[in-house]
């Protein structure tokens, strides 16, 4: 319970550090791996992430060579942000080689799908497999199509989706890409839908569901050279745009995200010989693009396999690269970005509260590692920001007593008025565990009632503007 005293709110520059302006890369975890019994693990490519994120729940897919013609598909999850694993299970038996799987998370809905070569008649085919309750138990497996190359899938309420690359011709080789979808939570499909009618090779496809709104980017060689292609349909997948391309240079390994209007397709291309990272994007829910932007700029290195994921103006994105894996931020949409940071591994990126998680393979010993980052998302914990108020010497900021047992009280002295201001309280696992708003006084009692020992942060926000932020600590 929160008592409000008439009076006004709180914060010091020194605790304003504490979320907003420290660095989102400072506090990357040590490497643990999810895969201890791994003989040879490996994960997809940038188009079918194999890392999906729900709440507080984690879940990964990966790829582990059982012999030299069969591999299976496992699964763990994480139910508390990547601070503990399951012990992981094979979701596909050993009669089959079954590799690239790719994820899909809806509240306890877990989709997943791969490839796999049957070594009876040599047939590839993209099969499917879900959870209805949060990866315990799981229905049998689903065919769904013969392919070319591995399916991507996405989610969005009880509407699954499916996309896959099929050979059309094998002289000249054409490959196009094919569409299903389910409005029952995976429990039945669509006829496939083709998407693509052009000379060449329209593959390795990447789609992404929010709302009535499917954003889809592939790889397409048309016109003699891959460039990145795009089209997105606005009623759940009965109708489609046109083809539109948004990377026009030589390049290849592209994915897609939305976050409302805001479409962004990043992919690995070559400008200037040697692959860069490359970002395309649409604020009108993919309308129209603006010229793609070069990330990285590195001309003694070249990049590969980006993922990333957008929270609001925030936008991370992980890539592989002939000089390391690398880390870029952006806290402003993409106008400027953070300078990259090294890191031990970096294929897929998702995001929970505050929390950043990565995953990756190792090189030395083939298993599938994860690394997290509790304050990576900071700029989620206190909403959309468009600007941090900066406090003068001459305020009288308290926070007393900190830490505390019971209660403790947030006051701050400032010639302006806060008016309809909210105050959230996060964890140190980035999870909002209380809010309160509609403050227009000076002074918040904050009592502890259920929260339990730690360290928690808060943020003062009116107007999607950042006045304060801070923390205290629980005894």
């Amino acid at each position: 319970m929160i008592k409000i005293r008439p009076t006004f709110v709180i914060i010091t520059a020194t605790l304003r550090m504490l979320l907003f302006s420290m660095p989102v890369h400072a506090q990357w975890s040590t490497p643990v791996s999810l895969s201890p019994s791994a003989i040879s693990a490996t994960l997809n490519e940038s188009m079918g992430s194999c890392l999906g994120a729900s709440s507080d729940t984690l879940h990964v897919v990966w790829t582990d060579k059982i012999s030299t013609t069969r591999a299976r598909i496992y699964y763990t999850h994480s139910l508390d942000t990547g601070l503990t694993w399951s012990t992981p299970i094979a979701l596909t038996d050993t009669s089959c080689n079954s590799w690239n799987p790719a994820i899909a998370i809806n509240g306890k809905n877990v989709h997943v799908v791969w490839r796999e070569l049957s070594p009876v008649n040599g047939r590839r085919a993209s099969w499917y497999k879900r959870s209805v309750d949060g990866g315990n138990t799981w229905f049998p497996k689903v065919f769904l199509d013969s392919t070319a190359d591995w399916p991507a899938v996405s989610v969005s309420g009880n509407n699954v989706y499916i996309a896959n690359d099929v050979v059309t011709a094998a002289s000249p080789y054409n490959t196009e890409i094919y569409f299903m979808r389910s409005t029952d939570n995976g429990a039945s499909w669509s006829a496939r839908q083709q998407l693509t009618f052009a000379v060449g090779r329209s593959e390795d496809e990447a789609i992404h569901a929010e709302g009535s709104h499917i954003h889809m980017s592939w790889n397409d060689n048309r016109v003699g050279q891959f460039q990145i292609l795009y089209k997105e349909s606005n009623d759940y997948g009965v109708t489609w745009g046109p083809d539109v391309v948004v990377v026009p240079v030589k390049d290849y390994n592209t994915m897609v995200w939305s976050d409302s209007a805001h479409v962004d397709v990043v992919a690995a291309g070559a400008p200037t010989g040697r692959y860069q990272l490359l970002l395309a994007q649409s604020s009108d829910t993919g309308a129209t693009w603006n010229a793609s932007m070069n990330l990285s700029n590195d001309t003694a290195h070249t990049y590969f396999l980006p993922d990333m994921v957008r929270n609001g103006y925030d936008l991370h994105v992980v890539c592989n690269s002939s000089g390391g894996p690398k880390y870029f931020h952006s806290g402003d949409g993409g106008t400027t970005w953070d300078s990259p940071v090294l890191l031990p591994g970096a294929t897929f990126i998702a995001y929970t509260g505050c929390v950043l998680h990565i995953i990756y393979t190792n090189s030395a010993d083939h298993h599938v590692y994860y690394i997290r980052n509790s304050a990576g998302n900071a700029g989620h914990c206190g909403g959309v920001i468009t600007g941090i108020k900066n406090i003068t010497p001459t305020d009288q900021v308290k926070v007393f007593p900190n830490p505390f047992t019971t209660e403790t009280t947030l006051r701050i002295s400032s010639s302006d008025k806060i008016e309809n201001a909210e105050l959230k309280i996060i964890d140190i696992l980035g999870n909002e565990v209380r809010k309160i708003t509609g403050i227009n006084t000076n002074e918040i009692i904050v009592n502890r009632d259920k929260l339990n020992p730690g360290v928690y942060f808060f943020t003062l926000q009116a107007q999607n503007t950042i006045y304060s932020n801070g923390k205290f600590i629980i005894q």
